[in-house]
């Protein structure tokens, strides 16, 4: 190809309108020349090649080594090519090119540095070629490049080019890929499309060219050498049946386990990444949003729609940049800010269909089975009609109920056998099932969101508003949420730039004192008659029928108890309003040097009221607690019989945080030096104010409350009250505890303060594009750690290394490999003391003390230690990432092995310290896993693609040491029901090796030497049995993505496995069948109590123990625990589960232009679908009690949960 400037002249004159001046022109025609010049001695390069009938398939890489050149072609347009001979030395490409194509059915033409190889059959056809690039400027690989209608297509290669022969000059090209927003080309004759810019839809399938973020910087993954993840953030905008945006994110992030069990829920081992850190400090990761942490707890404070971007910090290097708190792992949170150009209307919102819950989820007993249980549990020697009947809630003796009376009745002679027998046929044939279905409504959540974005270049904007509304199962409650988030971005001039951001939230809940039942109530009670009337349940109460009248005539109050009516005789409200307050400036100092400052602040207050009227039956039972019946009849209340008890919580945090630091990005040397390197200070507190006061004898109306002598009421109390409280059944004192269902009084109140002081850096260096090295180092000082010197000056630190293979000449040969590179990271993080837990100084906290002179007492809330400090973790961290084909395939592997030590915890100390325990360090333990996320393109043909998405984890610890936190153990039966043993995982599950019944139908167990017995406390630690982990050994999720032209099929599925439990079982071997009182989910029987022993012989086909009803008897001689806690009733806890299948449709372009609209999309989801689990009981493990027997699991909601929503862009 010869090019020439000879004959081009710039023009003499030139009018107002002329595009160039004749100074620009002479510019132009300069450039051109030097362009001519470097494209002729680029393809003046010179080739050696010596080849004897070799096939074309096989020269053209060599070529491609040699020259630099990229080649385009079709592996089956080669095939018809003849076999190329030649022996050439020194020689230009173009001259070797004509050469090769000589009397080949083929030509070829160069663009820029690429060959494209094309049939010279075809002569009306256009050769189209370009580079697809993000927003940033950045190259995006493994994008499909179609012709529409026709099965002609490419894939971008690493460096995003493409190239594709003949197709249609007129042709459509449409530009589509799991990471980029689909976009059509009409071509209109154009073969060089130069750079395309693709709108990015944040994935993982394409985590080579993305940025990620720490809370502190920014920065390429390409350049870090520690392990990072990322979700999908189109599932996670669309996943609609939580608004919270960490349960969003469940099978989206390898290493990150969401345990949704009731026991994880209360442990505090929900969220975990990469395994257990502590055993008794925080084990939550750390969020942060926008620079700043945050609790887990208040993490419902960000609406979804208003999220740009997650990654999830996994090792040292890429979190120990946040020190002491980062040993769990680091979740950055980036919201979404203003971009220049038009203004921009966004709405999203969605309703999610949740349904009731599983209110006849436990396998309990129908009517009929419950009747005949009754009968053959029932004894009246061993529980007389007296002692039943008879007010004592000290021992739980209530009321009694229907069926109970009935067999009490017929035994003493008030019904006779047919009369009795009549009446328990009658209650067997009922069902409540439709009864309890009826105190539900449908869960119904729905969320709008309205957001305007845009600017200039000097001010970006993005604003938005949205409104949540929770509609609980619960009928009579309300959970609504507004929420106002703003952010303005500033550029004054090139060197400052600006930004202030607020996120306002108001919550408002209320609920009343509804009732809450499935069938582990009694299955024949309804709770309305056949005319919807409430129906009394006086025997559901504290009183039997035979005490009632004389309690109610004695002290003038009615006694009666309906827990439909019950509900609206109180309620608790709560209002809670969030701010968090961001501003900060960056100010360019050098070349590639900027100061960042920042400021955050986070506002929180709060005020929960709970109010019970007298005419609440806990209430009218609080007031004969303290009323005294003198021998005339008349009563003294010592308590209020008008208003109600009424309590209020206050609540305030006030957290901020100042940041200064140094930032310095540059590369030198054409690219081939690049150095990241931060410094920074920074200065945080976080302090809470919680108080409490509660009042008998309230007035909501007039807001006023009697004065009452809680002096007496809590020291001396009232001696024979008409119902006593105390164990002595001749007293009532009223508690001082703070708890929410005690009856403190007057005021309670602490102030958890936290303060840190922070220095850092960081440093990022990559040479060439393929070596990085990264360091960070960080010191935290804190009002929680001990005052010793070497307690306060620990700091962190990592390094890691990265060799981006990718970049090497021997891989480049490799043209199926896009993307190659070798990680490796160690280094040193740490876990801070919860705030309260431990303090530099002994705090005390104002008590009251019944047996101190004035009732006023200080006491000792913490315990200082000058020589506490964080809990520390060193990570080892290997990682490999990957992309091959073409982005068909790619991923990451990454093994982990972390080791922490300083365990914090209480320890004994000497009683004489004012204190039985102080917060230490001692103790250890290890974590080991792997983390694997691959990303695979399927199918590719037309418009239709096919995707997958899996993520998978394997975690394993041990506890090493634990020193004095726990006591020692010598005893199996002290081995039982521990989760935290040295030698031994966390979460372990210890029980008894079971050995089946003995002739008496009592459970048996094997013990270490063989040997089988029931005897109680014989059991030595090596007698027990360890079942394994009730934590999730592997997790992860899979997902499937079908898109067709404007559709998009995607399927989320979410896996636990490897860990157990205990199942479902029966729970009564003696005593009496009844009622808890005020508890509708108790009174019911297991159904596998029908299939216990009950004669002899019965032991070879049963292992459930027989029934006793005298519990003395029972117990004295056997152990009923062998059975409930042994082996045989630990399950498999693993499941696999359709977190959501969401199903969408884009509106075609020419319908957008018809309504003026950017983008509109429709979706509908299906979520939370079990397909598989492995127990055979038929529980799911999201909701059974994994380290409690019984029917303990939690009442599964929820479920199958539908929801539609829509997005619209303006």
């Amino acid at each position: 190809m010869q090019s020439s400037a000879k004959g081009t002249t710039c023009p003499q004159k030139m009018g107002k309108r002329a595009m160039l001046s004749r100074k620009q022109c002479r510019r132009a025609m300069l450039l051109l020349v030097v362009l001519t010049f470097s494209t002729q001695a680029l393809l003046a390069q010179s080739i050696s090649i010596n080849a004897k009938q070799q096939p074309l398939s096989s020269v053209l890489p060599e070529l491609k080594r040699q020259s630099g050149y990229q080649f385009f072609y079709n592996d089956a347009m080669l095939r018809k090519s003849s076999p190329v001979s030649l022996d050439v030395k020194e020689m230009p490409l173009q001259d070797v090119l004509r050469i090769i194509f000589k009397n080949q059915p083929l030509t070829y033409a160069i663009v820029a540095k690429t060959v494209v190889v094309k049939d010279t059959t075809i002569a009306s056809m256009i050769d189209v070629m370009g580079v697809v690039k993000d927003e940033n400027g950045m190259p995006v690989s493994g994008v499909s490049i179609q012709e529409k209608g026709k099965s002609k297509g490419a894939v971008s290669a690493g460096d995003g080019r493409f190239a594709i022969n003949d197709v249609a000059p007129n042709g459509v090209l449409m530009f589509s890929g799991l990471n980029v927003e689909i976009m059509e080309i009409k071509l209109n004759g154009k073969g060089d499309l130069a750079t395309i810019t693709l709108r990015t839809k944040v994935t993982a399938l394409n985590e080579v060219n993305v940025a990620v973020s720490t809370g502190y910087q920014t920065i390429s993954k390409e350049r870090s050498a520690g392990s990072y993840s990322k979700p999908d953030m189109k599932v996670i905008a669309d996943r609609s049946t939580s608004m919270n945006i960490l349960q969003r994110l469940d099978g989206q992030i390898p290493g990150l386990v969401i345990n949704n069990s009731p026991s994880a829920t209360t442990d505090g081992n929900t969220f975990l990444i990469r395994g257990l850190n502590t055993v008794n400090s925080d084990k939550n990761p750390l969020v942060v949003v926008d620079g700043i942490a945050i609790d887990v707890s208040r993490i419902g404070t960000i609406n979804p729609q208003d999220v740009a971007d997650i990654t999830v910090l996994k090792d040292a290097t890429a979190a120990s940049i946040w020190g002491a708190r980062a040993s769990n792992g680091v979740i950055v949170i980036t919201t979404k800010k203003g971009k220049a150009g038009k203004l921009k209307v966004s709405y999203d919102g969605f309703v999610s269909f949740q349904g009731k819950p599983q209110y006849d989820y436990f396998p309990m007993m129908n009517s009929s089975q419950y009747i005949q249980a009754a009968k053959e549990a029932f004894d009246p020697v061993y529980m007389p009609y007296t002692r039943a009947t008879t007010y004592d809630p000290l021992n739980s003796v209530y009321g009694l109920a229907p069926d109970r009376q009935i067999l009490y009745d017929m035994s003493r002679g008030a019904l006779t056998q047919e009369q009795g027998n009549a009446r328990l046929d009658s209650l067997s044939r009922i069902s409540n099932l439709s009864s309890i279905g009826d105190l539900y409504r449908p869960a119904l959540l729905t969320n709008q969101t309205v957001a305007v974005s845009g600017g200039s270049e000097k001010h970006q904007f993005y604003n938005s508003f949205s409104y949540t509304d929770n509609k609980s199962y619960t009928p009579g409650s309300s959970d609504k949420t507004f929420k106002l988030n703003t952010r303005q971005d500033f550029t004054f001039n090139k060197w400052l730039k600006v930004f202030v951001s607020a996120d306002l939230t108001n919550n408002n809940t209320t609920d009343n004192r509804s009732v809450t039942a499935d069938n582990r109530y009694i299955p024949y009670e309804l709770f309305r008659d056949g005319n919807g009337s409430p129906i009394d349940m006086p025997f559901m109460g504290y009183l039997s029928e035979r005490q009632r009248p004389d309690i109610e005539k004695t002290g003038k109050i009615d006694m009666n108890y309906n827990p439909i009516g019950n509900a609206n005789t109180g309620y608790t409200k709560s209002n809670t309003f969030s701010g968090r307050f961001n501003t900060g400036l960056t100010v360019k100092l050098y070349k590639g040097l900027s100061f960042e400052g920042m400021y955050g602040y986070i506002k929180e207050s709060g005020r929960r009221r709970l109010y019970d009227d007298v005419s609440n039956y806990l209430q009218r039972v609080n007031i004969l607690n303290y009323a005294v019946a003198a021998s005339n009849g008349t009563v003294t209340y010592n308590m209020p019989t008008k208003g109600g008890k009424y309590t209020v919580y206050n609540s305030s945090l006030d957290n901020w945080v100042v940041r200064n630091q140094l930032h310095y990005d540059q590369s030198w040397r054409g690219g081939k030096h690049q150095l990241t390197a931060l410094a920074g200070a920074e200065a945080q507190q976080q302090r809470t104010i919680m108080n409490r006061s509660t009042v008998y004898g309230y007035d909501v109306d007039m807001q006023t409350f009697p004065v009452l002598d809680y002096k007496t009421l809590t020291t001396t109390g009232v001696m024979y009250p008409i119902l006593p409280n105390q164990i002595d059944k001749v007293s009532s004192k009223l508690s001082a505890g703070d708890s929410e269902s005690g009856a403190y009084f007057g005021e309670s109140e602490s102030v958890p303060l936290s303060r840190f002081t922070s220095y850092y850096g960081n440093v990022a260096y990559m040479f060439n594009r393929k070596y990085n090295l990264n360091a960070s180092w960080r010191n935290d000082q804190s009002n929680l750690f001990g005052l010793n010197k070497s307690a306060q000056r620990k700091p962190v630190w990592s390094v890691g290394g990265k060799w981006n293979m990718a970049n090497e000449a021997f891989i480049q040969q490799l043209t199926w490999i896009d993307a190659l590179s070798i990680r490796a990271t160690y280094g040193l993080t740490g876990m801070s003391p919860r705030p309260g837990s431990a303090s530099s100084y002994d705090i005390f906290n104002p008590s009251i003390v019944r047996y101190v002179p004035g009732g006023q007492a200080l006491a000792i809330a913490t315990l200082s230690n000058p020589d506490l400090t964080w809990e520390s973790t060193k990570t080892y961290n290997l990682g490999i990432d990957f992309g091959v084909l073409h982005g068909r395939l790619n991923g990451s592997i990454d093994l982990y092995k972390k080791n922490t030590e300083n365990l914090l915890g209480n320890l004994p100390v000497n009683p004489l310290a004012g204190a039985n325990y102080i917060y230490g360090n001692v103790g250890s333990l290890n974590n080991k896993g792997i983390d694997v996320a691959l990303n695979s393109i399927n199918v590719q043909t037309g418009n239709f693609i096919w995707s997958s998405t899996l993520n998978l984890s394997y975690n394993k610890n041990k506890l090493t040491n634990l020193g004095l936190l726990t006591a020692p153990i010598t005893r199996g039966d002290q081995l039982v029901g521990k989760n935290y043993v040295a030698g031994y995982p966390a979460f372990s599950v210890f029980t008894y090796k079971y050995a089946g019944l003995d002739g008496m139908g009592d459970p048996q167990i094997q013990l270490a030497d063989g040997k089988v017995t029931k005897a109680q406390n014989v059991t030595k630690p090596e007698d027990i049995v360890f079942k394994g982990v009730y934590q999730p050994l592997w997790s992860g999720g899979f997902a499937n993505m079908f898109n067709y032209k404007g559709f998009t099929l995607s399927v989320n599925t979410i896996f636990n496995m490897g860990n157990v439990m205990y199942r479902s079982m029966n729970t009564l071997y003696s005593g009496t069948v009844n009622i808890s009182a005020l508890n509708f989910r108790s009174g019911n029987i297991h159904e596998e109590f029908a299939n216990r022993w009950k004669q002899p012989g019965d032991e070879k086909i049963t292992n459930i123990p027989g029934f006793i009803a005298n519990s003395s008897t029972s117990s004295t001689r056997r152990f009923t625990g062998y059975y409930t806690k042994g082996d045989v009733n630990v399950v498999d806890a693993s499941y696999i589960k359709v977190r959501d299948i969401t199903l969408s449709y884009q509106v075609p372009q020419k319908v957008l232009r018809m309504i003026r609209a950017e983008g509109l999309s429709f979706r509908a989801q299906l979520s939370n679908v079990m397909l598989w689990k492995g127990n055979k009981y038929g529980l799911d493990p999201e909701f059974s009690n994994s380290t409690a027997t019984g029917a303990s699991s939690a009442m599964p909601f929820n479920q199958k949960a539908i929801t539609i929503g829509a997005h619209l862009t303006l």
